[in-house]
């Protein structure tokens, strides 16, 4: 899925055509959005010239008195269009996507006028349509010509103030339940000739159901060229960066046999060396362990579920056909019993993955949670990065230049040292420094440990504070003696936060 939006300023100048006709070629785009035509009427011939080849179809809302005007092209091989309507200075088309997956989306490409009072018409009209299709992906993209908050427009006028159309233009965002996508490349998508004044009014918003067709959805900011606006790709992208991150799931220690796997797995570790030497490779050992037990014997509850309700939908064909024998019908309870369990391991594994702390596991949520965690991965990836002022999105550069970069961080800098040689400190007395540099006690360290919020993990490793309150029994002995040993050499082995 890849649809550019671009305020072309006029389509008419051959040199624009051409920029088109290129950055669709380029980018292997699928449908492109464009704004402030300044065209009355878009003939076939016309519009294969912009797309390049025939292959195309498309809707155009014509330009008044050569101004304004907005025209969406579409591949015929990707997307398949059901309805569309024309509002001023919109265009709402309706379809499916033939690519992919097939999905039913609805796509809005709009220009706004620079009056507030026009912008909130427009905002009025589109928000009604959304309001009528909450439930559907919806993606709205084009030039807005508004800002979400201040530091989204720079101008000479230091003082200016924006507050009523940003409260109007985020009023409209959260009411049609839309999320701004993640912003890749340049900060700004419209520049004045001088640049001294700058604004982000282009961008892609688009529905919590977009993201569930697409959750790696991104929206690129490419180079200005033959208009004074930046255009802007809305892609699927999924970069891998390597084996995932190890998860102790709290959902775990609901399974009869959790507890006591972890006690044997434990028990059968031989490691010699110091006492926190042992417990960081008991942990990396009953990571792989865990790994294992959760494919092999806890399995995927979201497969389950399938297969549970697939057997249940059988059964109840059966019973509107012919009715049930006896062991039928239990067999339909036990499985009613086990569809509730297995939905119940979905939904906490959800609400752990969202880490929504605010709102209570247990209510059904699995909807808002299974959006959440997506809306977190799109917010939270990384994309790509800056390497001597271009844009690179290559993995290996990347991460070459993210290791770089916290090796300078934490490298030693002897010229920069703080020195303390002729400061006077408070001293404490004997009993309190006994107590300082005593052991800690079982108590102490359980103590410490029950503090702390179960969901949060004290390392990197992945077992959070919830897994060593729950194994209590099985972890103290190690846990006690590796912050003992922590205490008394004051060095961690290299890797305890792998």
């Amino acid at each position: 899925m890849k649809i550019i939006s671009l305020n072309i300023r006029g389509v008419g100048g051959a040199l624009k055509r051409n920029y088109i006709r290129d950055l669709i070629n380029r980018e292997q785009v699928d449908m492109v959005c464009l704004q402030e035509t300044k065209c009355s009427e878009f003939s076939r011939e016309k519009v294969c010239l912009l797309w390049g080849t025939n292959e195309v179809e498309w809707v155009e809302n014509k330009a008044l008195n050569n101004a304004g005007g907005v025209l969406t092209m579409w591949s015929n091989k990707s997307f398949q269009l059901s309805k569309f309507v024309n509002g001023r200075n919109y265009t709402v088309v309706e379809g499916f996507w033939k690519r992919e997956n097939g999905a039913h989306v609805t796509i809005v490409n709009i220009y706004s006028s620079g009056s507030l009072r026009e912008k909130k018409e427009l905002w009025n009209e589109v928000g009604g349509f959304r309001q009528g299709q909450l439930s559907k992906a919806w993606c709205i993209i084009g030039d807005f010509n508004s800002i979400r908050r201040q530091e989204e427009r720079k101008s000479v006028m230091s003082n200016s103030n924006y507050s009523r159309e940003i409260k109007g233009f985020n009023d409209f965002i959260e009411s049609s339940k839309l999320v701004d996508i993640p912003l890749v490349g340049r900060k700004y998508t419209w520049f004045k000739p001088n640049s001294l004044v700058k604004s982000r009014i282009d961008r892609v918003l688009v529905s919590k159901e977009w993201l569930d067709f697409w959750p790696n959805s991104q929206q690129f900011v490419l180079s200005r060229s033959i208009s004074d606006h930046c255009a802007v790709i809305l892609k699927e992208v999924s970069v891998d960066w390597g084996p995932k991150p190890f998860r102790c799931l709290d959902v775990w220690q609901r399974d009869n046999g959790f507890k006591e796997f972890v006690r044997s797995s434990w028990s059968s570790y031989k490691v010699v060396g110091r006492e926190i030497f042992v417990f960081k490779e008991k942990l990396k050992k009953l990571k792989a362990d865990l790994k294992v037990w959760n494919k092999e014997v806890f399995g995927d509850v979201n497969q389950t579920s399938k297969v549970i309700q697939q057997r249940l939908d059988e059964l109840d064909l059966y019973d509107d056909e012919d009715g049930l024998d006896e062991s039928e019908r239990e067999e339909r309870k036990s499985l009613f019993a086990k569809l509730s369990v297995s939905k119940s391991k979905q939904e906490a594994i959800l609400f752990q993955k969202a880490r929504q702390s605010w709102i209570k596991q247990g209510d059904l949520n699995t909807k808002f949670f299974h959006s959440s965690v997506k809306w977190r991965r799109a917010r939270n990836q990384l994309h790509g990065i800056f390497v001597n002022n271009k844009w690179s999105d290559n993995k290996e550069e990347v991460k070459n230049k993210v290791c770089e970069l916290f090796e300078e961080r934490f490298a030693r800098n002897d010229a920069y040292q703080a020195r303390l040689d002729k400061v006077e400190f408070n001293s404490i007395s004997e009993v309190d420094n006994k107590m300082l540099i005593g052991d800690f006690s079982e108590e102490e360290v359980k103590a410490a440990i029950w503090g702390c919020d179960s969901s949060k993990s004290p390392d990197l490793d992945g077992f959070n504070f919830g897994f060593i309150k729950s194994c209590w029994d099985i972890l103290k002995k190690d846990v006690v003696s590796e912050v003992k040993d922590f205490a008394g050499y004051g060095s961690w082995p290299r890797g305890s936060n792998a």
